[in-house]
């Protein structure tokens, strides 16, 4: 008999094809070489993948490179916020408010970040801002949230590692895509150094980042 499933959950290697499904018909991405996905609001255990709450401060993104190599896929995952913590929400250091990158396809090179080896912006990058809480209203949801104002540009979005072992992202991300790794720990090593070695080992100088909301994560999902 098959394996039935939860709502809102699928094997991984069943998401991640039907993730570079969409993006191949979305952005037209090959996969002859790393791609990097972000995904909002999802989990990955055992093998399968599922949606969570989505909160706002925690480690609950994924990131998903994935490849084929002679036909055959490989794919590697890594949990991460692409959101920024509430430190910076409470206290954001643009006057417009605090970024969080929009869906979409971006491109990232490799850079420095606080003096560690990081990924830097290659191209411009879409935010949406969110200025600070009146009356000291706590922030849970994004969806709950709303937008002060829509930008383009670099404004040093990097992917990085984290610099304390916190379980909350607090002052961890402004906006940045963060793995739940710090700078020493195996996950940013292991990632780092893939990306690394692959492009350096090709003349296209950076790696595609394509990053989905979780409401598009759950159409892939159903």
């Amino acid at each position: 008999m098959p394996i039935l499933r939860k709502r809102g959950t699928m094997d991984t290697k069943k998401f991640v094809k039907r993730l570079m499904a969409y993006g191949s018909k979305k952005y037209g991405l090959l996969y002859d070489r790393w791609v990097l996905f972000g995904i909002r609001g999802i989990d990955f255990k055992d093998g399968i993948v599922k949606t969570n709450n989505d909160n706002i401060n925690e480690y609950n993104d994924a990131l998903f490179l994935i490849r084929t190599v002679n036909k055959s896929l490989e794919f590697k995952i890594y949990a991460c916020t692409i959101d920024p913590g509430r430190y910076w929400l409470n206290q954001p250091m643009n006057p417009a408010g605090t970024a969080r990158i929009v869906e979409g396809i971006y491109k990232y090179k490799l850079g420095m970040h606080r003096g560690h080896k990081a990924l830097n912006q290659y191209a411009q990058v879409t935010v949406n801002r969110y200025v600070p809480h009146q009356n000291g209203k706590p922030w849970f949801k994004w969806k709950d949230e709303s937008i002060s104002v829509t930008q383009a540009g670099f404004f040093a979005i990097d992917i990085h590692a984290k610099s304390s072992t916190s379980k909350f992202v607090e002052m961890a991300s402004a906006g940045c895509t963060v793995l739940n790794s710090t700078w020493t720990d195996a996950p940013w090593s292991e990632f780092f150094r893939t990306i690394e070695q692959a492009i350096l080992a090709h003349s296209q100088p950076y790696l595609c980042y394509c990053v989905l909301d979780q409401n598009t994560a759950v159409t892939i999902l159903s």
